[in-house]
């Protein structure tokens, strides 16, 4: 109806249909829309309209190369850079082609649809301001669960505001009797109407499939014209579900025709006339085009618009039932000649129908075993990585690696030129997908599939393979640097490949292998290499890389001027996944080092940049940044927004719990608090020690959250996490920092005085900065261990420099801490002055945490002043 609409006021409609678990390629009904689209328009109207784009779209759809002839090949670019170019290309085309003549797309089904295109349509829903492009999708709500990935794509729309939900409810008794009559030519009895409405709820599929089986079985029509009485009661006789139904309509088509359909429903929801014709040996021609006719005349199935010999069931449960009645052996058998049959159709274009014939070949695999379900598994897991769509082309590669009786976990290197490269496609699709803590999987499927390659002398793709781009765990030794160095030794060392090389290798010594100079000479290197090829990715990305390094051996103003550079260099590069990191540590440089204005504004665009580019870690980096910066202003609600989303990115889940449970035992929220802590608690007891993020963070939280609550709980996991981190040789200084300044705090809780002397010194690095995932400023820090030192002039000193930069920095929340900690040194000390110095220290404090909300600050302040008051 709204097609309809749409069209008599001038817009062109697009249909887009989903279909469940039938091979369709990724991005199915986005392919179908824009391939309708383009088979209208003249050449020169559609290079207009899609302008560069062309070449990127048409990867997905080939028409677009069809009728644009000579379009070049996309360049290599990371994945996540290139699936944001492919989804850029596609929303800049789409609203291009509604400046001619507003656009109605519409994606039916969406609860079947592919992960892929549910990530496109986010995409392309957040471009929609300004344009005449309006996006309708339908769905069943009572497909979703809480995780089915269309609910997390409604989720992120709602978030955002981007769309209206219009809920279709049942059919009222009105709307029904007038759709019998409709339907039927006659005006049915009201007993009628009442006792279909009563039985179908308005379920709009049951009342169509119930009043065409009154009609057809004449229950509707001349001799109920006169209306009965009132006395009359209707009694309709309803079918237990609407598959009975179904059955029903089935049952009034010839044998033939039943046959016919039942082969098409194992082809899939859509399916051709070439499908069929091989399947049906002893049937002409024109002889299953009288069947088909006879399947349309019943509007079991239809013809698909502007395609010749086309068609698709009417309704999804329709061919749910048609195959639902098959057997087990039966229904293998049909796909066994299914999968032969469409091989050889497909012959001339088989990859872009690989994932059709993996489809068919897995149903079919004990009948004709598992190599062709190998071939095709891989064939389409390239075709969707090469397409972006990392989630199906996991799930594809996986499969192909199952037929072969490959493990998906273990070191065993590739036994064949086949494994290596399903494990090469999966390494690609794993880094895009799984969680940051995971990443540690993709390295040994890195160096499974490498250890083939290079044996065999494939030196091309073991270079590939070392390429791979990712952000592992820092402080863990996955093993990377040594597979670089590895890499390097197999191209010439001035070569483009070992520029790119060199820039991963830089990385993996500095926060993998803890050498410092080993990376900065392989900085260098990358980048001598990259001016001598012109190479403005590379250039990007290796300041990328190299303000990561400075950043986690606190050289923070070295950090932000390489972050800088590379961001000078974003403009012409465009390389998103380049400019992420960049920002990021930018965010970080700037925060540690009290401008917090500067750093929000990089923040905000780094998350822009991480949700356009999707991927799990790189949203989470952004949502991390942008809580911190908040929490360290005291702007608590905007930092739970940040946080709460942080906690369903599936990455970093462990940082985002430590850092909500700080926040909200600052705030007195002590239920919320202890339910966060127990839960941060509980996974980093779950993960294995070492050094790197996560065990530093746990050194650093358990007692800051115990000065806060005045108890100090899991301490043994404070220590015993702090020392896994501090006795690394392999931890860079800033992770041995954090772990260092924990331990310390640690000590000055239980009164270890000694032990506490041994960790000041190594402390002052943090001087003039913040410390990393939370918001205490190292000055405070350095000043509650030389109180407790009892060295309390030096201690002074420290509240002194703690102040001057919470103040300049505006971070309020650690200033009021600050205010109150001082006050409590000067209160020891006692010379003159430093009682109504301490007091004002403390009316500032309770200012600022009153305003602040900070309940368990003004309640120590409160305490302290009573104390000075007596």
């Amino acid at each position: 109806e709204l097609a309809t609409y749409a069209a008599l006021r001038g817009a062109q409609v697009l249909w887009g249909r989903c279909y469940e678990e039938q091979g369709a390629p990724p991005y199915w009904p986005w392919v179908q829309a824009i391939r309708s689209y383009v088979r209208e328009k003249e050449p020169e109207e559609l290079r207009s309209e899609m302008g560069a784009g062309a070449e990127d779209i048409a990867e997905i759809v080939s028409d677009v190369r069809e009728r644009l002839p000579g379009l070049r090949t996309p360049p290599q670019l990371e994945p996540e850079q290139a699936r944001f170019r492919l989804f850029d290309s596609i929303t800049a085309f789409l609203k291009s082609a509604s400046r001619r003549q507003p656009l109605v797309l519409v994606l039916d089904d969406l609860h079947w649809a592919d992960h892929p295109s549910l990530l496109l349509l986010e995409f392309v829903a957040r471009e929609l301001s300004g344009s005449r492009l309006l996006l309708v999708g339908t769905y069943r709500d009572m497909e979703l669960s809480r995780r089915h990935p269309l609910s997390l794509t409604l989720g992120e729309l709602t978030r955002e505001r981007l769309f209206q939900r219009v809920l279709l409810r049942g059919l009222s008794q009105e709307d029904v009797g007038r759709f019998i009559e409709l339907v039927s030519g006659f005006a049915p009895p009201r007993g009628m109407v009442e006792a279909v409405h009563r039985q179908t709820e308005g379920n709009p599929l049951f009342v169509t499939e119930v009043v065409r089986l009154l009609v057809q079985e004449g229950e509707v029509g001349a001799r109920h014209a006169v209306p009965l009485r009132d006395s009359d009661t209707w009694s309709v006789r309803i079918p237990e579900g609407v598959r009975e139904v179904i059955g029903r309509r089935l049952d009034r088509l010839s044998e033939r025709c039943n046959e016919t359909l039942t082969i098409a429903s194992v082809i899939g929801r859509e399916f051709t006339l070439e499908h069929l014709r091989p399947l049906i040996e002893d049937m002409t021609e024109d002889r299953l085009l009288e069947v088909l006719e006879e399947a349309l005349a019943a509007r079991v199935i239809e013809e698909l618009p502007q395609a010749v010999g086309r068609y698709q069931f009417t309704h999804a449960l329709i061919q749910e039932t048609l195959a639902g009645e098959l057997s087990t052996t039966r229904k293998v058998r049909l796909h066994a000649r299914i999968a032969v049959a469409l091989e050889e159709l497909y012959s001339d274009n088989i990859e872009a129908h690989a994932a059709e014939l993996a489809h068919h070949f897995a149903e079919a695999q004990t009948a004709l075993g598992t190599d062709k379900l190998i071939i095709y598994s891989s064939l389409a897991g390239e075709r969707a990585l090469a397409t972006y769509a990392y989630e199906e082309a996991l799930a594809h590669i996986q499969r192909g690696l199952a037929a072969k009786e490959v493990p998906l976990t273990g070191s065993q290197p590739a036994q064949d030129l086949q494994e290596a490269d399903l494990l090469f496609g999966l390494v690609r699709a794993q880094v895009a997908t799984l969680e940051f803590h995971e990443l540690h999987e993709a390295v040994v499927t890195i160096g499974r599939a490498f250890e083939f390659y290079s044996e065999s002398g494939e030196v091309d793709r073991a270079v590939a393979v070392a390429e791979v781009s990712f952000i592992g765990p820092p402080g863990h030794r996955t093993g990377v640097a040594g597979l670089l160095a590895r890499a390097l030794a197999l191209v010439p060392p001035d070569s483009h490949p070992a520029g790119r090389l060199l820039s991963r290798y830089s990385r993996a010594l500095a926060m993998e292998e803890g050498d410092d100079e080993g990376s900065r000479k392989a900085f260098d290197g990358a980048m001598a290499i990259a001016r001598q090829e012109g190479d403005t990715v590379l250039e990007m990305r290796t300041w990328a890389v190299g303000a990561e390094a400075d950043m986690n051996y606190l050289r923070r103003h070295d950090a932000l001027e390489k972050a800088l550079r590379a961001l000078g260099l974003a403009r012409d590069a465009d390389d998103p996944l380049g400019e992420l990191t960049a920002r990021f540590f930018a965010v970080l440089s700037l925060r540690e080092t009290g401008n917090p204005e500067e750093a929000e504004r990089h923040a905000l665009v780094l998350l822009d940049i991480a949700e356009r580019l999707k991927g799990r870690t790189n949203v989470a980096l952004a949502l991390h940044g942008n809580e911190s910066i908040n929490s360290f202003q005291g702007n608590w609600n905007a930092a739970r927004s940040y946080s709460d989303r942080g906690l369903v990115s599936g990455s970093f889940t462990p940082v985002f719990l430590g850092m909500r449970a700080h926040l909200e035992y600052e705030i007195g929220n002590s239920a919320q608090g202890d339910i966060n802590f127990r839960a941060f608690v509980e996974m980093i007891r779950g993960i294995p020690l070492g050094p790197g993020l996560l065990h530093g963070q746990a050194a650093l939280v358990i007692p800051l959250v115990g000065r806060i609550i005045g108890r100090l709980n899991d301490a043994d996991l404070a220590r015993q996490a702090a020392e896994a981190v501090i006795s690394s040789p392999y931890t860079t200084p800033g992770f041995t920092g954090m772990a260092r300044a924990g331990l310390a705090l640690l000590e000055s809780l239980e009164g270890h005085i000694s032990e506490v002397r041994k960790h000041y010194e190594h402390l002052k690095v943090w001087q003039g900065s913040t410390l990393h995932f939370v918001a205490m400023s190292g000055d405070r820090l350095l000043g509650i261990l030389t109180q407790a030192m009892g060295e309390l002039d030096q201690a002074v000193a420290h509240f002194e420099d703690a102040l001057a930069f919470c103040r300049k920095a505006g971070y309020r929340p650690e200033l009021a801490w600050s205010c109150c900690d001082y006050s409590d040194a000067l209160r020891e000390r006692d010379a003159e002055g430093d009682r109504a110095r301490a007091i004002a220290l403390l009316d500032e404090s309770l200012a600022i945490s009153s305003e602040l909300g900070m309940r368990p600050l003004m309640e120590r302040v409160l305490s302290r002043r009573e104390i000075l008051g007596a």
